[in-house]
């Protein structure tokens, strides 16, 4: 059998003795490099409780400067007079408008018609006249016996000045002795009966003069009290007839033509156009904070307008307090009865404080929590936080100027204390 010598070719062995460390150390330099480079991530990330994206949250840094406290609240626009006028009393109603008319200061609007409040007037002036009657009669038949008790007391006069002289004369005469002593004791008895005749004229003219006055004042009394009957029934009588007390427009009617209504029926209302009023639902955790005559800013029809707090409600209802808005301006154009506005009331102003942009950390953190960025890591620090406007809040401690911190909501770390932000 034949070798294969003849087949077989020398190959040549390469070089590569040399050359695999130094690949070798080349590989591992740069894995360290690579370490070097990486360990301070790969340090933070495994000492981190959470690992969280960047774009996932929101930043803001802390500095100083002025901070205005305010609020935003939703609200509505409503006339600041717009009277309900209701039925004067009982009776059938005429219509002299419509919704929508356009009415002056003292125009009809309606009417009632009263058969019972007219008869009653009726009924009420005729007691008045007899009684206006009674007193002229009265005042007849004093006049009558004061004439009378005048006659009386001047025959009484006389009479007293006859026996005065009568007995003069007796008492003259008994010292003359031309008379006897009986017939001076008779005079003297005539001088004093005229005497007391005279005396009781005079009383019974003065108790008689009393008497009537009294009686004449009583009747006077009764009268005066009729005419204001009369006077306060002639009111309500004319009140049937009822006019517009501003100038505006008819809002509402609440009755119908010829309906029949009770006293103090609601039957319609007026809108007056040239003063509007802003009534906003304040929060109950503001109103405490909240006082009359707070500066505000009212945002319609892309315009913003200046206005104050003119009231609050002193109840909560359904954990809001109703407050009233009223414009700085007059005669503001656009503006529409129930028309939806924002108002931004304007409750304090601090100057050259700590503060930081507002944003969901404040609430999911109960103010009390906060995470400060420093180089891709988030720490948890506690923090007080004192007055907050819409778009920032103060910053009483925890927290220095210059500082980054998370402002979107700090739910999702779950409490921990340190988190590792990636990119």
């Amino acid at each position: 059998m034949r070798s294969t010598s003849g087949q077989d070719k020398a190959i040549e062995r390469p070089n590569t003795v040399y050359k695999k460390p130094i690949i070798s150390i080349i590989i591992l330099a740069i894995v360290i490099s690579t370490l070097i480079y990486v360990w301070p991530s790969l340090s933070r990330l495994f000492s981190a409780d959470q690992t969280i994206s960047q774009s996932q949250l929101r930043f803001a840094k802390v500095q100083k400067g002025d901070l205005q406290r305010d609020i935003s609240v939703q609200g509505r626009v409503i006339a600041a007079n717009s009277p309900t006028l209701f039925a004067p009393s009982a009776g059938i109603v005429s219509l002299q408008i419509k919704a929508g008319d356009k009415v002056s200061v003292g125009q009809k609007l309606a009417s009632i018609f009263s058969p019972e409040l007219t008869n009653r007037l009726s009924q009420e002036e005729a007691t008045y006249d007899q009684l206006a009657i009674e007193v002229g009669r009265h005042k007849i038949q004093i006049k009558s016996s004061l004439l009378n008790n005048q006659q009386a007391i001047e025959l009484a006069s006389v009479n007293l000045e006859v026996s005065k002289v009568e007995k003069n004369r007796a008492e003259t005469s008994i010292q003359n002795s031309l008379i006897s002593q009986r017939e001076l004791e008779e005079k003297v008895a005539a001088f004093k009966r005229a005497n007391l005749s005279y005396r009781h004229a005079l009383q019974n003219h003065q108790l008689q003069k009393e008497s009537m006055e009294f009686d004449l004042k009583s009747k006077q009394s009764q009268l005066e009290r009729q005419e204001f009957v009369v006077t306060d029934l002639r009111r309500q009588v004319s009140n049937l007839s009822i006019t517009s007390p501003i100038a505006g427009i008819i809002g509402s009617v609440n009755i119908r033509e010829k309906d029949t209504v009770t006293d103090n029926t609601p039957l319609l209302t007026i809108i007056d156009l040239s003063i509007f009023e802003v009534e906003v639902n304040i929060p109950e955790n503001f109103a405490d904070d909240l006082g009359i005559g707070l500066a505000t800013e009212i945002s319609f029809n892309g315009q913003t307008h200046l206005g104050e707090v003119t009231a609050i409600s002193p109840e909560v209802s359904e954990g809001q307090v109703v407050g009233r808005i009223r414009f700085s301006q007059s005669n503001l154009a656009g503006l529409r009865q129930n028309q939806r506005v924002t108002a931004r009331v304007l409750i304090e102003s601090k100057e050259n404080v700590l503060k930081v942009k507002r944003g969901a950390f404040v609430e999911s953190g109960g103010g009390r929590i906060a995470y400060v960025v420093d180089n891709q890591t988030a720490t948890r620090r506690s923090i007080q936080l004192g007055a907050r406007s819409l778009g920032e809040v103060e910053v009483l401690s925890g927290l220095e100027q210059g500082d980054e911190i998370i402002i979107s909501s700090l739910s999702q770390f779950n409490k921990s204390e340190l988190i590792s932000i990636t990119k």
